[in-house]
Formats: structure tokens, C-alpha cells, sequence
């Protein structure tokens, strides 16, 4: 996974559990800013903060925006990983019902998880997403491994912008380190199964990121032919652009294929075309300009 010091460190493979299932909850390069504390991930600080191959060191304040130091670890008390996302697409670490899609606290928004989602994946084990800025399923929605379940935000008791993951045994809501223990000794924190990283690492899902391509031609008059086709399928929302500043949808929730439009003489006309396939992903591409009798411009 690429990142900085503390990725490097903690991304070599190393033996998985027998059911290690997890990918990360979201694509792109991103640091983790604060671990799971081993010592005590109750939000009970006990002085100390305790990594998963046995690295212990002073306990870091609550800093979920930049990576840890060296004397340093994030933070005291943790039940999690933190990682640093801004505003962008949270998803399913692996498959599973939503169970929970809420505020952590209902009426206080700076309270808690803030915004989280919670997945059970029928294996023991629930995940959790919180700290979001909007969510993008409901209770009882089944979801796949790398769909997009919410936004990344900074709810609740958050110091920042970022994303709170947790793994949890679902019989009792018992917080659990995706990196399982490695460090010499017993681990501090009982409950732990293992590494629970597929391939005993954590890496991307593979994802088919949608594509979309804009094609348009004059036909007659003040008529043109709009098409639009992309990769990996999905649903297409297009929007006619007049004069630069005027938006409005054209045509929304169809399928691959194409339609003529009528211009207006004196305007000028682009088309901005989105795809969304079936993981909740997007993709954007516009057209050339065109106007009444100028053809296509540039």
C-alpha cells in the first residue's frame, strides 16, 4: 500500500488468519494517522500506545490529520485505524449487510463516530466507517467489497478530516487490529484473530473503474447528434451547458447510447456526461462546444 514510513513498515505481507478478508476501505494513496492501540483500545488511556508487532511507545494526542512521529504514536485508547481521507469515497471492505447507517448519536453531531456505517459480513466480524460526511446506503442494504458506502468527512468528535476504520467481533461489538499481533509475547488485546488482511496485506479491491467518452456531430440545420458509450456499463445522467453557464439535465438514468438536440440559434451548447456503475462508482467526460451554423468548435 503506498504511503509513507508507517505504511511501509506495517504493509509487508505476513501470514493471514484463516479467514482474513478484508481490503481497504477505499482507493488511492493514503497515510494512517493513528493505529490500533494493543494496550488498551477502549478509549481508556493508560499512558502508553502499543502497535501490532509489539512497538510501544508514549501516547500521541489526538492528531487524525498528519502521520505519527518517530517518538511518537496516535493515539492513546484507539479501537481503530485512522486514515487520511479529505472528502472522498468510503467503501465496503469486503461483503456484507448494512446494519447500522446513522449518526453514532442521534440529534448530536459532534458527538461520538459522528456519521458511520456498519457492515456485518456473516463471518463474526462487523466493520465500521464513521466520521463521515454523507452516507450512501441504508439498513438492511447488501453491499460488496469496494462499493461506495459514504463520503469521508469530520463528524462527531473529530479533529479533522479523515476516516475512522474499525474491524469488530460482532458478538459483543469487541474491537478487533485488522494486522492482528506479531510483536514477542502475548498480545495485550486477548481478543484478536489474526491478520485479517487478504493476502496478509492490505490492498486495494479490485475495482473496475468506469470510463466514458462524448462524441457529437452536426447533422442538419440546428440539429446535433449526441452520443456517449463507456467502459464497465452503469447509468449515464447528461447535462446540456448553454452559453457557459446555464446547466441542466438532458437526459438521466439511461442507458449507453446517444440522442439529438435541438440548439437555439445564438447559443452555444457542451454536454457533460456521467457515468455511475453498479459499485457506486463515477466517472465524468464532456463534449466539444458546438453552436447554430459555427458547427463544432474547440
Amino acid at each position: 500500500m503506498p504511503g509513507g514510513p508507517l505504511e511501509e513498515a506495517i504493509s509487508a505481507p505476513r501470514p493471514a488468519a484463516g479467514g482474513a478478508f478484508l481490503t481497504l476501505p477505499f482507493v488511492g494513496p493514503h497515510y494512517v494517522t493513528s493505529i490500533f492501540d494493543h494496550c488498551s483500545p477502549n478509549y481508556v488511556p493508560d499512558g502508553l500506545v502499543c502497535r501490532y508487532d509489539g512497538l510501544t511507545k508514549l501516547a500521541g494526542g489526538f492528531d487524525e490529520t498528519g502521520p505519527p512521529s518517530q517518538a511518537w504514536l496516535f493515539y492513546d485508547g484507539h479501537d481503530g485505524l485512522d486514515y487520511g481521507l479529505y472528502y472522498e469515497n468510503v467503501v465496503a471492505a469486503a461483503d456484507g449487510r448494512v446494519v447500522y447507517a446513522d449518526w453514532n448519536r442521534p440529534g448530536c453531531a459532534t458527538c461520538g463516530y459522528g456519521q458511520e456505517v456498519r457492515i456485518d459480513h456473516g463471518n463474526g466480524i462487523t466493520t465500521r466507517y464513521a466520521h463521515l460526511s454523507k452516507i450512501l446506503v441504508g439498513d438492511g442494504q447488501q453491499v460488496r467489497r469496494g462499493q461506495v458506502i459514504g463520503i469521508s468527512g469530520n463528524t462527531g468528535a473529530s479533529t479533522g478530516e479523515h476516516l475512522h476504520f474499525g474491524a469488530y467481533l460482532t458478538a459483543g461489538f469487541i474491537p478487533l487490529d485488522p494486522y492482528g499481533w506479531s510483536g514477542d509475547g502475548a498480545d495485550p488485546w486477548a481478543h484478536d484473530v489474526g491478520n485479517l488482511w487478504q493476502g496478509g496485506a492490505p490492498r486495494y479491491a479490485a475495482v473496475a473503474m468506469p470510463a466514458v467518452q462524448v462524441s457529437i456531430n452536426a447533422l442538419d440545420g440546428n440539429r446535433f447528434a449526441v452520443g456517449w458509450k463507456g467502459v464497465g456499463g452503469g447509468a449515464y445522467d447528461i447535462e446540456v451547458i448553454e452559453d457557459q453557464r446555464l446547466a441542466r439535465n438532458w437526459e438521466t438514468s439511461v442507458g449507453e447510447g446517444g440522442a439529438t438536440f435541438s440548439a437555439e440559434p445564438g447559443h452555444s451548447y457542451w454536454f457533460l456526461v456521467t457515468v455511475r456503475n453498479d459499485l457506486g462508482w463515477t466517472a465524468t467526460a464532456s463534449s466539444a462546444a458546438v453552436a447554430v451554423g459555427a458547427g463544432l468548435n474547440s
